[in-house]
């Protein structure tokens, strides 16, 4: 591999026979596991929100209850809601990883890689524009790309979570 595709394999931590994987429009036996503890991540992550939010809407709709107090009460019910909203969120992102999962499959996107830096108030923004798409990435991800360079990116079909990246051959649009 080049310095170049060195850089991108540690900033998306993905190996050579991960890329190969990716390279026949499947997932990798490591890329399969990473999915899977992100999907339980996930799943753990609701269901700890879910009972937080359970307990304060409870408590606020007990103490709206007792103390006579509207507020309180229409508090409890409107994190009721605002829980019910959360979960389903969260709830289609983890079909989302599963049906990725499933099928196995994955996404490859070629092209000049287009580097964009919205900065923002609080946080910069950091965007890859390639074929049409626009991919939302972390600052190592950003800085191991080329601007107006060829590349080859591979994701997930559903989630579009960045599996692995190289570099297309010098003249060659990806």
């Amino acid at each position: 591999m080049t310095a170049p595709a060195e850089g991108l394999r540690a900033a998306l931590n993905f190996s050579e026979s991960d890329l190969r994987a990716n390279r026949q429009g499947q997932l990798a036996n490591e890329q399969v596991k990473r999915l899977r503890r992100d999907q339980r991540r996930a799943a753990l992550i609701g269901a700890l929100f879910f009972s937080a939010l359970v307990f304060a809407s409870t408590a606020l709709i007990f103490a709206g209850q007792t103390e006579n107090n509207a507020i309180m009460l229409l508090a409890g019910l409107g994190l009721i809601l605002v829980n019910a909203l959360v979960i389903g969120h969260m709830g289609r992102d983890i079909m989302r990883i599963n049906s990725d999962l499933r099928s196995n499959g994955v996404e490859a996107l070629a092209g000049n890689v287009e580097r964009v830096l919205r900065r923002g108030r609080q946080r910069d923004s950091y965007l890859l524009k390639v074929a049409d798409q626009t991919l939302y990435v972390t600052k190592d991800v950003f800085l191991q790309f080329d601007h107006l360079r060829p590349y080859r990116i591979y994701r997930t079909r559903l989630t579009r979570i960045l599996l692995s990246a190289e570099p297309a051959p010098d003249g060659q649009e990806a």
